[in-house]
């Protein structure tokens, strides 16, 4: 008996070894992103930089490992980007991807993550089903924002902005996922949806849509889109000279606000998922991001340096790539970086921090290149992101 327990016990010390290593002698790092599309000024190629100013951090290596970042270009369509991560899994020995963006690849991304026991940090993609029904606790983070903690940011405007709201919304999973949040708690503050279109992806003109919401009489255009979509759609509001309030979804690119000129922009209401300190810390980062890339980072583009660096830190404290455990070290590690001062990673997947209501300024209050947005109200996480009680994860409710 004695001996096997012996046997036991050394069967469970190889077991616990082989989990507490670093995989293939190497960390590898897969950024997914739109490379070339709609999504590429905010998150794109300067999501893969970011991620490589994180891996600098460190040096390179963790533990003595070199760390390897590669980059992919999912074209925002779901069977691009599963079959790039079935390869990169198999074939390339990727460790874990991020940034992703666009939610209908990523739900196909997450179902190959699943099925090889690999890892997946979402920064750019918004459904709140990831951490809802289609979370994945052992194999997947939701880094920067989603749909619910959105809809209940903008909630808390309408004391603001005004009760009558129109929805001008991507035809995808994303907004209809945005949708489906806004509208309880618009209504839960006494707002009033007052009607509705959608609009296919990538759509360069929106003089039908914007038309459809003047007629409606509303306080508040909401642009229930992003990237290139969004801005298209803000400059035919202008054109079209309407007087309603603008909430944008696609407002927290500085390039996209930039390429539209203040006097398009100013005055539009964005949710912003990163509170920007203004300390030292944050002012180098971001002065470091402009001088590699000639712009200023978008909350995406910071959201995916802060989950890299904090996966390479739990990397290093475990030694080990094993998805279970690196998550499980990064739950009890507050997020304490240039993205968020009051993070942390709860049970379902999701990272919860504070995030920003900003306005874009009007081009007589803008004093440098890139001082374009001003804060309006600092909403704290545990405010606007939704109660972990009420996710409904199926993995959390069978353990």
């Amino acid at each position: 008996m004695k001996q096997k327990g012996l046997a036991l016990f050394a069967a469970l010390l190889l077991s616990t070894a082989a989990h507490a290593e670093i995989a293939n002698g190497k960390v590898k790092i897969g950024v997914l992103s739109d490379l070339s599309g709609i999504y590429e000024s905010g998150a794109g190629n300067g999501s893969v930089e970011a991620v490589k100013m994180a891996v600098e951090e460190f040096g390179g290596k963790v533990n003595g490992k070199p760390i390897e970042v590669i980059a992919g270009d999912h074209q925002n369509k779901p069977d691009v980007g599963a079959a790039l991560a079935n390869r990169w899994y198999d074939v390339d020995k990727v460790d874990v991807i991020t940034e992703v963006v666009n939610s209908a690849v990523a739900f196909a991304v997450l179902d190959v993550t699943k099925q090889k026991n690999k890892m997946l940090m979402l920064a750019g993609a918004g459904s709140a089903d990831f951490t809802g029904k289609a979370c994945a606790p052992d194999n997947s983070t939701h880094w920067v924002y989603d749909t619910y903690e959105l809809g209940a940011a903008v909630g808390k405007t309408v004391q603001h902005l005004g009760k009558k709201w129109f929805f001008i919304s991507a035809d995808y999973a994303f907004g209809a996922a945005l949708e489906a949040g806004l509208r309880p708690q618009l209504a839960k503050n006494g707002a009033e949806v007052v009607g509705g279109v959608k609009h296919p992806l990538g759509t360069s003109d929106f003089s039908s849509y914007v038309l459809q919401a003047q007629q409606s009489g509303a306080d508040v255009i909401a642009l229930n889109s992003g990237g290139d979509d969004t801005v298209n759609a803000l400059k035919a509001i202008r054109e079209f000279g309407l007087k309603a309030k603008v909430m944008g979804f696609g407002l927290d690119s500085p390039i996209a606000i930039k390429s539209m000129g203040l006097a398009t922009a100013q005055g539009a209401y964005n949710v912003n998922p990163w509170v920007n300190a203004g300390d030292a810390e944050t002012k180098a980062f971001i002065d470091k991001f402009i001088q590699r890339r000639k712009v200023f980072p978008g909350s995406f583009q910071v959201g995916v340096y802060s989950a890299a660096r904090s996966y390479l830190k739990a990397v290093e404290a475990t030694n080990s790539t094993d998805p279970k455990t690196v998550i499980a070290k990064m739950r009890e590690t507050p997020v304490r970086d240039v993205f968020t001062q009051d993070g942390y990673l709860r049970p379902d997947g999701r990272m919860v921090h504070s995030v920003a209501l900003t306005q874009i300024k009007a081009p007589n209050e803008s004093k440098s290149e890139w001082d374009l947005t001003k804060v309006v109200a600092k909403l704290p996480g545990d405010q606007v992101f939704r109660p972990l009680a009420e996710g409904g994860c199926p993995a959390l409710a069978a353990k």
